[in-house]
């Protein structure tokens, strides 16, 4: 199942930055520089989150478009450059899902865009992975444990490995072993039930 989404920055050399991160780690992102060209995909298209910069150069800002056009189920990750308490306070009235402060790290931004959609999937279906059937079973061993929690920050298997100590070749084991045992059909359905079950 793929997962889709929308980035709204206008300033195109960050959003460019942001949509060939997303799809080099498996995401489908679309990218818009201003709320008329991101109005246009949510009209054409549904999304399981919708990353927003706050501070847009245009008739209405990040906070507005949100709250006017996003969909209610639809997830929303703030981007900003502001931390004021004026500016948050703003924003809460849309209830996003995280926050991100310019400039963050790449790691970063995949860890909480893997997140909010595991937790509004959460929300969606309420024993998150029900359509793995009864995973009330699962153990995962410690070791693997540490894997999904690399996993969630977006490291890649060489990453894993070498922040682990271990081979490429034991990360891959590792790697089939969770999916055998979690039965989970992607990351974000991992990740989901990596909140489910505290592990992260």
């Amino acid at each position: 199942m793929e997962t889709n989404i929308l980035i709204l920055e206008d300033e195109i050399i960050i959003a460019k930055s942001i949509k060939l991160h997303l799809e080099t780690n498996g995401y489908c992102a679309e990218m818009a520089t201003s709320p008329e060209e991101a109005i246009q995909f949510l009209e054409q298209q549904s999304f399981d989150l919708v990353l927003s910069d706050i501070n847009l150069r245009h008739t209405i800002d990040g906070i507005s478009f949100a709250q006017q056009f996003v969909p209610e189920r639809t997830p929303v990750v703030f981007l900003t450059a502001y931390s004021d308490l004026q500016t948050l306070q703003k924003a809460e009235l849309v209830m996003p899902y995280a926050y991100l402060l310019k400039p963050f790290h790449k790691e970063q931004l995949l860890l909480t865009i893997n997140l909010s959609i595991a937790h509004a999937r959460k929300k969606v279906l309420p024993r998150s992975i029900s359509s793995n059937g009864n995973n009330e079973d699962i153990m995962l061993s410690i070791r693997e444990i540490e894997v999904v929690q690399l996993i969630a920050q977006g490291k890649t298997t060489m990453e894993i490995a070498d922040k682990l100590c271990i081979s490429p070749q034991t990360v891959a084991t590792h790697r089939k072993k969770i999916t055998q045992k979690t039965r989970c059909k992607n990351i974000v359905e991992l990740i989901a039930l990596a909140v489910d079950r505290r592990w992260l």
